[in-house]
């Protein structure tokens, strides 16, 4: 973790603890119950960053889990039920309905997902309104004065140091989450899901744990809030004018951030607080105001603006995680540009490791891949040629389960791919590029390759573990220098050498190879050539290259195939494809004669 910003961090967190666990006794009834509301609206800001700030899913329904909670806890506790059992129902009941509304909701992507979860709010607000029996309707439910006191405290002042208990376990949360193998998962789907289960990553659990953990803490936040203030109705959590404020408070302070929720909340609720003594209406509209100005001016959210970036503290609280946090190597490689930590062995090159069986692949009466059947040994490198548009790209696709087959088998190290996911083909042992690269443009170097090697099925690595062999990996691709860059900083070809770098940390049998050398210098090409023997004789990995620069297959291939059109129309050695006069006709066209 960088010094500066490890202490000013831990300071700031320690006075902020002893102030407000102070304001019960020094600050008045007022001040305790505006710190109260703060806290409790920092819980759900925090909790709701986690699915978008991590994430990467804009959730506008949110505010419904802390709506469920509250109403769940006072039913409870209005039927005499124990307060920590009470919470505990309230927790128990809103992870159960966060697990089940991840099941729809997370078919929905982008807008889409918004939408849906935004309607959910209006939809809970008329159920509370019409399920009199549970809720009591409009007329909302009190809770009994007799539980007013508990052991002779007030129970304002104990929900006031539950709800700093919940924003401290939420910011605790956080850190962890920042640091841990379930944090990066995360940090994959904000970026690329697709690229995520590419690299072994399975999506899905992932992101209902999240949704789940947002779920209980927001529900938390709402039993204290009826524990406080004795009563609930249908609009005090459900409306719109109270359930988008939380989402403001991350975004105002910048989503994704350690720091983004806490400060956007600490300015939000002051200048809700200060607008509702100064002005009786519009005080909405003014904080509304702000915020879009803020998001057209400074849409990384305030923490994230230059001119705070660089204030001493301030600057300090608006780190990225990977500016916080301290990395293996210090950024900085090894040195060893010739090895890899994959294990070393010989291929058996009699030995049949992928096999296609009348392979097809269409989207609609477009057939893009057409009754594909080959097979390709242990340890061969096996180049796949053919015109834009004849099935190279979607034939990887399909290998690595991007898309489903409508007909034929992919049959791998024995066992037939039909029915797998893509997490599990990649630890099955099949690692990839992409034509056009699509590495996790947040992170950096180093963590992207890190990625596959915390996934990885046989021996997941713990983060610092992976942090420190990606370490390896980056050397061997040429980007010992740049591992503490973030990826969206890199060029093309940095970006192609850092897949390239990520599909061999995926430890694969198979490795499919998509255009990497396109763009390169000639010493590049060579260097890259040079890698693609070495990883096959060293390492025993068959590749699978689609390449256009032909010079460049033909330096290190052991087989050339031919696709047009979806249609395998050659495979053999490479200067007996080369003969070939429909390969000719097809891939090189006018070039016909020259090349003969």
């Amino acid at each position: 973790m960088n010094g500066g910003g490890s202490f000013a961090g831990t300071a700031l967190a320690g006075i902020l603890v002893l102030l407000v666990a102070a304001i019960p006794f020094v600050g008045g009834p007022y001040l305790t119950t505006i710190t109260f509301s703060f806290l409790i609206a920092y819980v759900v800001a925090q909790s709701w960053d986690w699915l978008h700030g991590e994430a990467g899913y804009v959730n506008l329904g949110h505010y419904i889990y802390f709506g469920i909670g509250a109403y769940v806890f006072a039913s409870a506790n209005a039927k005499g039920i124990p307060v920590v059992a009470c919470f505990l129902l309230a927790a128990a009941f809103t992870g159960v309905v966060g697990a089940v509304l991840s099941f729809p909701l997370f078919r929905l992507k982008g807008d889409y997902f918004a939408f849906a979860t935004l309607a959910l709010l209006p939809l809970c607000e008329l159920l509370a309104a019409n399920m009199v029996w549970v809720t009591r309707g409009t007329d909302g439910i009190p809770l009994p004065p007799a539980a007013a006191v508990v052991f002779g405290i007030d129970v304002k002042i104990l929900a006031y140091y539950v709800a700093l208990a919940a924003s401290i376990a939420v910011f605790a949360i956080s850190i962890v989450m920042s640091r841990n193998r379930f944090g990066y998962a995360l940090k994959a789907i904000r970026n690329d899901e697709e690229a995520a289960e590419v690299v072994g990553i399975r999506i899905f659990p992932a992101k209902l744990r999240v949704m789940v953990m947002g779920a209980i803490a927001a529900s938390v936040a709402g039993g204290c809030y009826v524990w406080s203030f004795r009563y609930i109705d249908p609009g005090t959590v459900f409306g719109l004018s109270v359930a988008l404020l939380p989402v403001a408070m991350a975004l105002l302070g910048g989503s994704g951030l350690l720091w983004g929720p806490l400060i956007g909340a600490i300015l939000l609720s002051a200048a809700t607080q200060i607008l509702l003594t100064q002005i009786n209406m519009l005080q909405f509209t003014i904080i509304g105001l702000a915020i879009l100005l803020i998001g057209r001016f400074m849409p990384g959210g305030l923490l994230r603006a230059g001119w705070i970036r660089g204030l001493p503290v301030l600057g300090a609280l608006g780190a990225e995680h990977h500016e916080r946090l301290a990395l293996p190597g210090n950024g900085h490689g090894n040195g060893k540009h010739d090895q890899i930590p994959l294990p070393q062995r010989q291929p058996d090159r009699t030995r049949t490791l992928l096999e296609l069986r009348g392979l097809t692949m269409a989207f609609g009466g477009n057939v893009a891949v057409n009754d594909v059947t080959l097979t390709v040994k242990e340890g061969e490198i096996v180049g796949l040629i053919g015109p834009n548009g004849s099935g190279k790209t979607t034939l990887f696709n399909c290998l690595s389960k991007v898309y489903e087959p409508v007909s034929g088998e992919i049959v791998f190290d024995g066992q037939s791919f039909k029915g797998l996911r893509r997490d599990t083909v990649s630890q099955r042992g099949v690692g990839r590029t992409y034509q056009i690269p699509r590495p996790f443009g947040d992170l950096t170097v180093q963590e992207n390759i890190a990625m596959p090697l915390m996934f990885r099925g046989d021996a997941p690595l713990g983060r610092d573990a992976a942090l420190a062999e990606a370490i390896s990996f980056a050397e061997f691709a040429g980007l010992g220098d740049r591992l503490q860059l973030r990826a969206d900083a890199l060029n093309l070809q940095q970006r192609k050498a850092l897949e390239f770098a990520r599909a061999l940390a995926c430890r694969p049998k198979l490795l499919l190879v998509d255009e990497v050398a396109s763009g390169l210098t000639p010493n590049e090409v060579r260097r890259f050539v040079e890698h693609i023997r070495a990883v096959r004789d060293t390492y025993g990995i068959t590749v699978i290259w689609v390449e256009h620069i032909f010079s460049a297959l033909s330096q290190v291939v052991d087989r050339l195939i031919v696709l047009e059109q979806g249609a395998l129309i050659a495979d053999g050695r490479l200067e007996d494809v080369m003969k070939d006069e429909r390969v000719l006709a097809t891939y090189f066209g006018t070039a016909k004669k020259e090349t003969s």
